[in-house]
């Protein structure tokens, strides 16, 4: 009788197997990945500017990119370290967005005073070539930058040509008030977030003019 040798069946059959595993798991850690990626909101991108005057306010301008949903951003201040050092993280405030309006006037946000926040966008878009305004009334620290001047228990006022003055003009925090008139020069961060992923849209450096 003829006898065949098979013992060499054996090492083709693992070598299969082991192809078979590995295209398996390259298969299951690539559609894990792919469904990652689809979970995942990507944040819009837009190109925000900003300009601040002593005498006449805020703008802020959307100078080109995605149109951004009102309700899905979050626009924040800080001082820059022209004002001093170690002040960035300690003057954030968040932008109360019913001080701001758009060209014709409407304020971008309503604020519900019985329930003491926004309740409802007048403006639903940002979209590019838009500029929004706050006014210099509206400048007022209390209202623009309520953390930063939050121990300010003097007298605020404007003057005959707008710009705002504060008694006694030595406290330390009227010096990290953009609306003060001797910080012309200085510079402040103006941050515009995605609400839902946290994530930085636009951030520039605004120089206060007088």
């Amino acid at each position: 009788m003829i006898r065949y040798k098979d013992h060499a069946v054996s090492p083709v059959v693992g070598v299969m197997l082991m192809l078979v595993v590995t295209i398996i798991i390259a298969a299951i850690v690539s559609g894990f990945s792919g469904g990652l990626a689809k979970g995942q909101t990507k944040a819009p991108q837009a190109t925000i500017t900003a300009t601040f005057s002593e005498r006449t306010g805020m703008t802020i301008t959307h100078a080109g990119g995605e149109t951004l949903a009102t309700s899905g951003i979050v626009i924040t201040t800080r001082n820059g370290p022209t004002f001093g050092s170690g002040l960035e993280s300690k003057t954030i405030n968040t932008m109360n967005l019913s001080i701001v309006t758009n060209s014709a006037g409407t304020p971008v946000a309503f604020f519900n005073p019985n329930i003491g926040h926004i309740d409802g966008y007048n403006i639903s878009a940002f979209a590019a070539g838009d500029t929004w305004f706050v006014n210099i009334t509206n400048c007022d620290p209390r209202l623009l930058q309520p953390t930063t001047v939050s121990g300010l228990t003097g007298v605020f006022s404007q003057t005959g040509n707008n710009e705002w003055s504060y008694t006694p003009s030595t406290d330390p925090q009227w010096a990290l008030a953009f609306a003060n008139p001797d910080n012309a020069g200085k510079q402040f961060y103006l941050t515009v977030s995605d609400r839902a992923t946290g994530a930085i849209i636009s951030q520039t450096a605004v120089t206060i003019t007088g």
